[in-house]
């Protein structure tokens, strides 16, 4: 492993250290690959098998996954091995069941409904190296994404081993991941029968690592036309690792050792603000190396490795996200916070105990991750992957009206006149038009309240966390607002322009009915909410708040102040802004508070109503939350 000081580098020969070998493909590899290809398309099965039996050493086959087969197989591995295929299997599955893309339905204004569908891809390809070991992680981690994203095909194409047959723990993996049948054909013959169709169902999209003749066909194929998408960039491993003086040499050097034992060119980096532990570093390296059994490729892929000495941490996120590696292990006093930083990787590791190989094989996201830079622009393999979204929009004769001038002027803007008038026709057409289903429908209320003291304008949005903009004239009433919004989750714009000479008193209580009032426009009908929100919070203060949005306007409020002003707001209009809200918004609130500091408490009040009431306008369904069918 060679030392660099990155401060002592010119840009040019920090660009130089990050970059990876070129991963161009050779010319005598894209000219093998084109034969391939050619062949196959021009002459069938009979030119895929030649090839096969040219590279493969065997005619590709199709293995059905009998019972019969699969029992074989088990049979002769270890009762540990199944147990461990099967938990990975397990927890994939898990991890992408939480994530899989949902359908959604926006109204981003009246009259319009606009539905996000997602939906699997009809055939995936999924090409599973077998090489000097089969690797049945990378099965599981290609396999289970596509079932929990119910591709109805899913092809596994995979090399034949040793013995002419699939290693018995690939059959296991297949049977456990709910495949029927694998595909026995390996290298670009393999990936040029998945594009083309022939031998195998013709995929829609190709998964999968392979050397540099597969990853050429991937290329190839994905450039035909019509040909089918392939996952990502897929170059030799990667690993990064940021350690600082706490982190533990021997772990970090295993973890190096795990992915320079890949291949002679696997990519391993150690970034760290400590000489003495990148030291310490290269004696475990040298020590732990000897015993590996592949340790001629260890020693291939070291023998470009690189320690990079930096001058501070946030140094090393510079680095980081500059050479964007497959995987980053964060081994730092603060790992959480060093890895919030960072904007580019195929997959982080946070704090000594997450080792990579966990990543590889057990923790659940797929181990198909982008390399070469890539992962400044792509994400890894994930149950999306498997699917792709569409939208289908929906307009009423109102939403109509309200689009159609828009529309028009920007067609007309752009020059193009047909559909600026597919825009007009819609309003001379536009009659009345009913809605069927529950949509989730845009939360906004505002409210322009103006009377003898005050002139008012807020606005509420429930279904987005920001803008929070306050400005009543009264400072401390100005921060109890923005603590309701911040902690209830909600934009919230409020500005007040009012008569503040005498006292704050009317300023006050008109913001907290117009908010009341904006709030109430926004509910609306108060379909699908949860209804019901509680709170308790903070320091020496205890404050409890109770809410229910079903309509009825009420408020207990319990508790008192000693001091009669926090700057220029009057304790007593604590309870005054409740009730004020209470009425305009028709809610029943209940608010309790004890303590010692009147701003705490006073705060304390704002926070827990801003929970509460995150909690009670959370939508929870399509149905009116009363056992009586209505809120009122």
């Amino acid at each position: 492993m060679q030392r660099y000081d990155w401060s002592s580098l010119s840009v040019a020969d920090r660009s130089r250290l990050l970059a990876r070998p070129d991963q161009r493909s050779a010319p005598e590899v894209i000219a093998f690959v084109r034969r391939v290809f050619d062949e196959v398309s021009a002459e069938g099965e009979a030119a895929l098998q030649r090839w096969s039996q040219k590279l493969d050493g065997r005619e590709a086959f199709e293995l059905e996954l009998t019972s019969e087969v699969v029992d074989a197989s088990r049979g002769r591995l270890a009762a540990a091995d199944l147990a461990a295929i099967e938990f990975a299997v397990e927890q994939v599955r898990f991890y992408h069941e939480a994530i899989k893309p949902q359908p959604r339905r926006i109204e981003p204004s009246p009259g319009l409904r606009c539905t996000q569908l997602w939906k699997p891809i009809g055939t995936c390809g999924l090409y599973v190296p077998a090489g000097s070991a089969p690797l049945v992680s990378t099965l599981i981690m290609l396999a289970e994404p596509a079932r929990v994203a119910g591709v109805p095909e899913r092809v596994v194409a995979t090399p034949p081993g040793p013995a002419g047959e699939p290693h018995p723990a690939m059959i296991a993996a297949a049977a456990a991941c709910g495949l029927g049948r694998l595909f026995v054909i390996g290298g670009a013959q393999a990936i040029a029968a998945l594009a083309l169709g022939v031998f195998t169902p013709r995929a829609d999209k190709i998964f999968g690592p392979g050397n540099a003749y597969v990853a050429e066909a991937k290329r190839y194929a994905a450039a035909l036309p019509s040909g089918p998408a392939v996952d990502l960039p897929a170059g030799p491993s990667e690993l990064m690792v940021i350690a600082d003086r706490t982190a533990d040499a021997a772990i970090v050097a295993a973890d190096l050792l795990s992915q320079a034992e890949h291949d002679a060119d696997a990519q391993v980096l150690l970034v760290s603000t400590s000489d003495e532990l990148i030291a310490e570093v290269q004696a475990e390296l040298t020590q732990q190396a000897a015993g590996l059994p592949r340790v001629d490729i260890v020693k291939a892929s070291l023998a470009q490795a690189r320690a990079i000495r930096v001058a501070s941490l946030a140094e090393a996120v510079v680095v980081a996200n500059q050479y964007a590696p497959e995987h980053l292990s964060v081994q730092t006093a603060d790992a959480a916070a060093l890895a919030a930083e960072i904007n580019h990787a195929g997959a982080i590791f946070v704090g000594r105990f997450s080792a990579e190989t966990f990543g590889d094989y057990v923790a659940g996201p797929s181990h198909v991750l982008p390399t070469d830079a890539a992962a400044k622009a792509y994400g890894g393999v994930t149950v999306a992957s498997f699917m792709k979204s569409f939208t289908v929009q929906e307009i009423d004769a109102d939403g109509a009206r309200a689009l159609a001038s828009y529309a028009a002027r920007l067609a007309r803007l752009e020059g193009l006149e047909a559909h600026a008038r597919s825009a007009d026709i819609r309003l001379r057409a536009a009659e009345g038009a009913t809605w069927l289903g529950e949509v989730a429908r845009r939360r906004v209320g505002e409210v322009e309240r103006n009377t003898r003291e005050t002139a008012i304008r807020v606005r509420v949005d429930l279904d987005a966390p920001a803008p929070v903009r306050i400005a009543t004239g009264v400072g401390f009433f100005d921060h109890m607002l923005e603590q309701v919004a911040h902690h209830g989750g909600i934009s919230l714009s409020l500005t007040c322009e009012g008569d503040l000479h005498i006292d704050a008193h009317h300023t006050i209580e008109d913001c907290a009915i117009a908010f009341g009032q904006a709030m109430k426009q926004a509910l609306g009908e108060r379909k699908g909410i949860a209804r019901f929100g509680f709170l308790l919070p903070m320091d020496e203060t205890e404050a409890k708040v109770s809410l229910d949005l079903g309509g009825r306007a009420f408020l207990v409020f319990d508790g008192e102040f000693a001091a009669p002003l926090l700057g220029e707001y009057p304790t007593q209009m604590t309870a005054h802004v409740f009730r004020s809200i209470a009425d305009a918004l028709g809610a029943t609130i209940h608010v309790s508070v004890d303590g010692e500091n009147d701003h705490h408490k006073t705060e304390a009040c704002f926070k827990a109503f801003g929970r509460a009431l995150r909690q009670a306008v959370r939508i929870e369904g399509g149905d009116v939350p009363s056992t009586k069918g209505v809120i009122a």
